[in-house]
């Protein structure tokens, strides 16, 4: 309980609790119908996807992160096409140039997981998902041809690392022309079961799958056929397996790699994430070198991973067999996770994370310096409380704080005292405590 409702009037407890209770009825009731309503549009399609076993093509990215807050912004990427105009069907010559805060060509690249840079390709509903090599010419540009098998619109995220410097994720969007085909609604697996290709994968987690909290996902792949193991795995681009997350609207990108046998959860990075810990030089998370000594076994790999938020997700896990990659999809629906699991959800740099649950806020009281810039990250944890939104009267701040998002307010405190905040209604209370440098 937030030590900061001590303060409010002489009801207890339990009379608090019953009045936040009655005054979100209605607000729970509205979310329980909508989402009944939005499940039973969705229901009937369960698409594995298109383009999701396409060997040539599919691969995860060793990207971190869609936005790589973190990325060094003083590179950019100059991209176009050739033709200019992308037609389905066609192979298309897609061109990278790196430049630097000065303009000029950036050219070597540091090779990361054997290639110096690393192209995913997406549709805007994830039903195509294809991973290749942009490859370095004479002008210092990378280049790789691609067919689009539909037109539409689809997400590119070019992932290198120039010399001497950090990761950089560069997001980049393209309109194919041709036909379109019909999206394909996500709908989460009710069997976390998949076979393609002839190799079965069954994914366990290591507990129940809920937003923010960290978890290991197990896979042991199988001969289809036979459902005997697959110990004649192979090593791909340097890893016995890769994994990759992406949220519904495209937000969120998890990745991960396999654990060495006997290693405890490495730290991981998620959208917008600064460096953690056990993490390489290269900016990609990952385990030791996945060599037939260091495996779980020869045909099982875990991965530490987290959904930083509610919602539909998909996940390709990728295995190489007999010289071919295999791509396996398998669709999760994270629901909110508890004040507890939040606690392990993405928080940006230099923030103070503030979870607001039907305990109110923790933590409730935050000591900050007088001029020094504050950033406080606000996460709804469930709700089952007022706290829709977040004000700070003094200041002029209100902000909505939908479930299960982070939300930033930020502002540079004048003077010493408390700044009180609270929500709409005044239930829940905190307050920070400024004092002089």
């Amino acid at each position: 309980m937030n030590r900061s409702r001590e303060e409010i009037g002489g009801a207890s407890k339990r009379k608090k609790r019953i009045m936040r209770r009655i005054l979100v009825f209605g607000t729970i009731v509205f979310i329980t119908t909508l989402g009944i309503f939005l499940t039973a549009c969705n229901a009937g399609v369960n698409s594995q996807g298109i383009g999701d076993a396409n060997a040539a093509n599919t691969a995860v990215s060793e990207t971190n992160s869609a936005n790589t807050v973190d990325s060094d912004s003083t590179f950019k990427v100059d991209f176009k096409t050739e033709p200019g105009q992308i037609q389905a069907g066609t192979a298309a010559t897609l061109v990278f140039t790196v430049k630097d805060s000065k303009n000029a060509v950036v050219k070597d690249l540091q090779v990361v997981h054997e290639k110096p840079m690393h192209l995913l390709i997406v549709s805007n509903d994830l039903a195509e998902f294809y991973h290749v090599h942009p490859e370095p010419t004479a002008d210092g540009s990378y280049r790789v041809q691609h067919t689009f098998p539909n037109g539409g619109d689809y997400k590119l995220y070019a992932d290198f690392t120039p010399p001497n410097a950090k990761q950089v994720v560069e997001r980049i969007e393209v309109k194919v022309a041709g036909a379109e085909r019909s999206k394909v609604a996500l709908v989460a697996d009710k069997k976390l079961e998949k076979s393609v290709d002839g190799l079965k994968v069954v994914m366990k987690p290591s507990a129940k799958i809920e937003a923010g909290q960290e978890l290991t996902l197990d896979f042991a792949a199988f001969d289809a056929k036979t459902n005997k193991p697959a110990t004649d795995l192979q090593n791909y681009l340097g890893e016995l397996a890769h994994f990759v997350i992406i949220s519904e609207d495209l937000v969120d990108f998890v990745h991960a790699h396999p654990m060495a046998k006997g290693e405890k959860m490495d730290g991981m990075k998620m959208d917008g994430d600064k460096e953690e810990k056990d993490h390489n030089a290269d900016g990609h998370s990952h385990g030791a070198d996945s060599k037939e000594a260091n495996r779980p076994s020869a045909y099982e790999v875990s991965a530490h991973t987290a959904f930083p938020r509610p919602g539909l997700y998909k996940l390709w896990a990728q295995f190489q067999r007999g010289g071919k990659v295999i791509s396996i999809p398998f669709i999760v629906n994270v629901p909110a996770g508890s004040a507890k699991a939040v606690k392990a959800a993405n928080v940006p740099a230099g923030a103070t994370k503030i979870t607001v649950s039907s305990d109110g806020y923790e933590p409730s009281s935050i000591s900050v310096v007088k001029g020094q810039p504050v950033r406080l990250a606000f996460y709804r944890a469930d709700a089952e409380n007022c706290g829709g939104e977040v004000v700070f009267a003094k200041q002029k701040i209100r902000k909505k704080l939908p479930v299960g998002e982070t939300v930033m307010v930020e502002f540079t405190p004048s003077e010493a005292g408390e700044i009180a905040f609270g929500c709409g209604m005044d239930m829940l209370r905190g307050k920070l405590v400024v004092i002089e440098p």
